[in-house]
């Protein structure tokens, strides 16, 4: 709360802190069936639905009749594959790294999956792959149900699985604090300390120091995390800049609306104000 409120006011703190103690509504995305299919499926089962913030996604809400399990698995479309869960704030970073159609974007730390998703069917040709062995079965999962055609392998970014400058595009989604996630995740507020963010650091300064390797001249690079601390966020981008001149931020700044946009340009979202989990990402391009 001391930092929120060093860095956000009290009044707006205390707004993030009953964010995090709120339930989260359930958001999903299209991915077999379209928007509009999805939405006429859950009305015809008499649950309720409302558009997610910022046009990203359907929010399941309780005006529904229908009894119903609270879960995705109970809801109209899940077998089938029609639709991923995925909070609006992660489809907008997707929408915010603006893939050009038809290029490859590595995927690098891409575990459950539901990001690479997203650009996939944003037109992206995509290779997702994740260190952590034990998560690569969900993403398997999630591609397969989405109905994707996602390239999956579980591999190490920090141990070069591609050659250098092999790949137009590079997302680095980082293993952060996830500081923008605890009304979802409401362990993680008592599993944080200073120490836990300044570890978190360190490794996103490896990670985007790794995946800039892999992107060709003229390529991207975008950098996301799930946190609201700027040492995770902005601070890593200014000194990966500072020490990488061949990159430049280019923001999509028409890729999604202005009020989640900082000053330098980067993509914001956070819970207080916008009404989504909290996300951060930075668009770069190679210049040379």
């Amino acid at each position: 709360m001391a930092r929120w409120a060093a860095r956000f006011g009290v009044d707006e703190a205390t707004r993030l802190v009953a964010w995090n103690d709120s339930r989260p509504a359930l958001t999903l995305q299209p991915a077999r069936w379209t928007s509009d299919e999805l939405r006429s499926r859950l009305t015809e089962a008499r649950i309720g639905v409302r558009q997610a913030p910022y046009g990203a996604g359907l929010q399941v809400t309780s005006e529904g009749t229908a009894p119903r399990s609270p879960l995705p698995q109970g809801l109209p479309g899940f077998r089938e594959g029609g639709f991923i869960v995925q909070d609006p704030a992660h489809a907008l970073v997707c929408r915010f790294a603006a893939i050009p159609p038809g290029a490859i974007v590595y995927d690098a730390c891409a575990a459950p999956g539901g990001k690479a998703v997203t650009l996939e069917r944003g037109g992206a040709r995509v290779m997702a792959g994740d260190a952590r062995r034990e998560r690569v079965g969900r993403l398997v999962e999630t591609a397969r149900r989405a109905g994707v055609a996602i390239r999956v392998a579980v591999a190490d970014l920090l141990a070069a699985p591609f050659r250098p400058e092999a790949v137009a595009a590079v997302l680095v989604d980082a293993p952060c604090s996830a500081t923008g996630t605890m009304a979802r995740h409401p362990d993680a507020r008592w599993r944080l300390t200073p120490r836990t963010i300044a570890r978190a650091a360190e490794r996103q300064r490896a990670l985007l120091a790794a995946a800039a390797a892999l992107v060709r001249p003229g390529g991207l690079l975008v950098y996301a995390t799930c946190s609201l601390e700027p040492e995770e966020n902005s601070d890593i981008v200014t000194e990966f800049l500072a020490r990488h001149p061949e990159f430049t931020r280019t923001p999509a700044t028409a890729a999604v609306p202005t009020a989640l946009l900082t000053p330098a340009g980067d993509f914001q979202s956070l819970p207080q104000r916008h009404g989504t989990d909290g996300a951060y990402a930075a668009r770069l391009a190679r210049v040379r």
